[in-house]
């Protein structure tokens, strides 16, 4: 499998298990918006671990950010930044 292949293979796992694990809990929200604030919170959370090495395939990837040339996930994991930048319900 290719790298491009195993990272959407990733992708995929990553919407199936996000999407399950919502509709297991859909009862316990109150609006479509919590629903969807936690979908995205969750889905975006899981990409950065992917990209951040945690993963099926245990493939790290390196994020550059463009202009700088600097690699943004060398130092600190980004998934770990998601609770201080991102909204999620209690759920």
């Amino acid at each position: 499998m290719s790298g491009k292949e195993s990272f959407f293979r990733e992708l995929q796992l990553i919407q199936d298990t996000t999407v399950n694990v919502l509709l297991s809990k859909e009862d316990k929200y109150q609006s479509t918006r919590d629903i969807l604030i936690d979908a995205t919170y969750e889905t975006i959370c899981r990409v950065l671990e992917v990209l951040d090495g945690y993963n099926t395939s245990n493939i790290q990837y390196e994020v550059t950010e463009m202009s700088s040339r600097q690699v943004i996930n060398k130092t600190r994991n980004m998934h770990d930044a998601c609770e201080d930048y991102l909204m999620f319900t209690d759920n």
